[in-house]
């Protein structure tokens, strides 16, 4: 009888490094969030949209009504100006959009990156469902891209863990990496108006129209970046040789040869820059976590102020 093959938690997601996270989501209420500021409009406070708005009826449009809100289809049919109504949603629906690359399988310390996305995503998850919301999970990589639509309680929780489990698991064929972008256009067709985006990613997979989706999502929701990354991508490693893994064969990296200190310093730029100009410059807030972060309490510290987060990260690694 074959043996099962021992998961290294530090580089494998799994469901019990998920649910671990449980105990720390009392920390969390994402409803209380003080500052979604935009590291770009001014540092402006702005405030989380809350729960979203249900369609209820429509009426007769009324002087003061707002405009957006007319129902063109009754309208139409009746010949008399029609508005619609909503109420309050009592669960709002959270949408954890998870990068699952080849890319978020590295780390040097303490561990991989696509663990530590699916432990932030879970706690996140928790703290969503623990105060009355509904969850959904979106993932996109080389195993392609899925979606499980918001579900509330410990359903939604389960759904969510096992998607992500299925979604980091190795491929066994040559898969095509799939861009943010590519997630976000999909998710813009099932999301409803006053739901939460939170973007768990490296952001290297950003595709090219990145920043225009983002815009269109955060016209009626809130969307929040979570930046995961390894200490060795955000600053030249110590001149040596460096054995690494890459997606068709083993390579050694040589630190010590100044064209290679030059090429790694000029992609982090590069990469720095494409995170001003596609997510920041889209008015969403992004916090920084690193593989070997006391991660719970600097995604909580990072959840109060993102806008400083961000800028204090930007100054370490420049």
């Amino acid at each position: 009888m074959p043996t099962a093959v021992k998961q290294n938690p530090n580089t494998t997601v799994t469901a019990k490094g998920m649910v671990e996270t449980r105990h720390h989501a009392r920390q969390f209420n994402l409803t209380s969030i003080k500052k979604a500021s935009s590291a770009i409009s001014g540092l402006h406070d702005s405030r989380f949209r809350g729960r979203g708005m249900d369609y209820q009826e429509s009426r007769i449009y009324q002087a003061g009504d707002d405009i957006r809100n007319m129902d063109w289809r009754v309208t139409a049919r009746t010949g008399d100006a029609h508005t619609k109504l909503f109420q309050e949603e009592r669960e709002r629906p959270t949408y954890l959009v998870v990068d699952t690359n080849n890319s978020m399988n590295f780390g040097t310390k303490t561990q991989f990156k696509s663990v530590l996305a699916s432990k932030v995503a879970a706690l996140l998850g928790w703290s969503s469902v623990q105060q009355g919301d509904r969850i959904g999970i979106m993932s996109y990589g080389i195993n392609g891209l899925h979606i499980s639509k918001a579900t509330a309680g410990k359903r939604g929780m389960m759904a969510m863990m096992s998607h992500l489990i299925k979604a980091s698991e190795p491929s066994s064929k040559v898969s095509e990496q799939h861009h943010l972008d590519q997630a976000l256009q999909q998710l813009r067709t099932i999301i409803r108006p006053g739901s939460l985006v939170i973007i768990i990613s490296d952001f290297y997979a950003l595709g090219t129209d990145a920043k225009r989706h983002l815009l269109q999502l955060r016209k009626h929701n809130d969307v929040l970046g979570i930046k995961v990354s390894d200490p060795f991508e955000n600053q030249l490693p110590l001149p040596a040789l460096y054995g690494v893994q890459t997606e068709q064969q083993p390579k050694v990296l040589d630190t010590k040869l100044n064209r290679t200190q030059q090429k790694m310093r000029t992609k982090q730029q590069q990469h720095r820059q494409s995170l001003k100009d596609n997510i920041i410059k889209a008015g969403v807030p992004l916090i920084p976590i690193l593989t070997n972060d006391n991660w719970v309490n600097v995604l909580k510290n990072g959840l109060n102020n993102p806008a400083l987060a961000f800028s204090y990260w930007l100054g370490a690694n420049n």
